[in-house]
């Protein structure tokens, strides 16, 4: 496992049918500091796109993280399984959330994806692919 985020970029631009074109000004954040543990670290609901300038913010004990943990628990019912249940920020508002839109067919797009590069990390991703019947 590499501990960057390009694996994870890739997990949640391609769950969405986005390719990695420009994203001057995003940064793709883990929610939980979980990096080592391989069900978290391309899980969906543990990755959150945020503008660059909140990045400090939302990494590890940032301000942001309790929301961002309440919101994924909420919202995914998912937390790493090594966690207690986060708890709701008092100042917590739900209405505050944007989404990227709706993509029916990602593991569709993943394997086209998976198929078209040849990239060491891809080669690397390929058995587990073929193993969980994607490929």
């Amino acid at each position: 496992m590499y501990d960057d985020n390009t694996t994870p970029t890739r997990a949640v631009l391609w769950a969405h049918g986005a390719v990695l074109g420009n994203r001057r000004g995003w940064g793709f954040a883990h929610i939980w500091p979980a990096c080592d543990d391989v069900e978290s670290y391309t899980h969906l609901a543990n990755l959150a796109i945020v503008p660059e300038c909140f990045a400090s913010l939302t990494d590890k004990d940032g301000p942001l993280t309790d929301y961002l943990k309440w919101h994924a628990w909420t919202v995914c019912g998912w937390k790493p399984s090594h966690v207690a249940p986060p708890q709701m920020p008092a100042d917590y508002n739900a209405d505050l959330w944007r989404y990227l839109p709706k993509f029916d067919r990602p593991k569709s797009f993943i394997a086209k994806r998976v198929s078209e590069l040849d990239n060491e990390r891809v080669r690397i991703l390929r058995p587990v692919m073929e193993t969980c019947g994607m490929l």
